[in-house]
């Protein structure tokens, strides 16, 4: 019995993985095709959304009043974002300011068809700040269809967003595109850690996290990867240093002119 038990443990361990993998491609496909990880991210950001919210208010308002003229936002989600924007940071006794436009749009985009109701509502009521379009897909949809056009936009903000877009180098690419020279890309987001442990746990856990969150990715470089893009005139980043189970970080990256 020994003997047999100790000869099938192999077979039983690879037999566990792959049926493992086949299972997880499986719920990968499935739930993409029927929105169905597109429904169940959106109950469970519906608990953890204003809670992150929350924590992270005080850097989004320092943040997102940098915000000005034509804005996309890009992933709104429910629009958490919009209470954040405002035309308080057009200063009259500032010269620069003075010449810095007031927010006059926002072309909000999300593509979760369960989050749409919320944004509206949101959007909403925000409408009497400045004007509010929504569109219900994803950015690289909406530049295929036109939707958006380079050199439109004075500011771009991604909120916790570039973590699950798929072709994230390309969209970085098309966000600097849509500005016009000189305007800003706002963004706040999760990255992978620098300790060696928590690297090698998020690394572990990606896969799964993924799955539930609806392509959100924890071992993302956003950081990185914007810092080291050509095209900017200058990039600020700073980590967010609160307690919290994953590294977060805040900036501000300006086209060059």
């Amino acid at each position: 019995m020994n003997i047999l038990s100790k000869q099938s443990t192999p077979a039983l361990i690879t037999g566990g993985v792959v049926s493992t993998i086949v299972l997880y491609h499986l719920i990968d496909y499935y739930g993409s095709k029927y929105h169905l990880k597109q429904r169940f991210f959106n109950n469970l950001w519906g608990y953890l959304g204003p809670l992150v919210d929350m924590k992270l208010s005080k850097f989004k308002k320092e943040l997102f009043s940098e915000a000005y003229g034509r804005v996309l936002d890009v992933g709104s989600g429910v629009g958490p974002t919009f209470k954040y924007l405002n035309n308080d940071n057009i200063h009259d006794s500032s010269i620069e300011d003075k010449k810095r436009p007031p927010i006059t749009q926002v072309v909000s985009i999300e593509p979760n068809p369960f989050m749409q109701q919320e944004l509206i509502e949101s959007a909403n009521k925000a409408s009497s700040k400045f004007d509010i379009k929504i569109l219900p897909k994803t950015i690289e949809q909406a530049y295929k269809d036109g939707d958006l056009e380079n050199g439109t936009f004075d500011t771009v903000i991604c909120n916790l967003v570039l973590c699950s877009i798929p072709d994230q180098d390309k969209v970085l690419i098309d966000i600097q595109n849509l500005l016009k020279p000189g305007g800003k890309f706002l963004f706040i987001e999760h990255v992978c850690s620098d300790k060696v442990l928590n690297r090698w746990f998020e690394h572990l856990i990606n896969p799964l996290w993924s799955l539930i969150g609806d392509g959100c990715e924890l071992d993302r470089i956003t950081d990185e990867k914007i810092k080291h893009m050509t095209g900017w005139e200058k990039v600020s980043i700073s980590q967010i240093k609160i307690k919290q189970p994953f590294k977060h970080i805040y900036g501000i990256a300006i086209k060059e002119q």
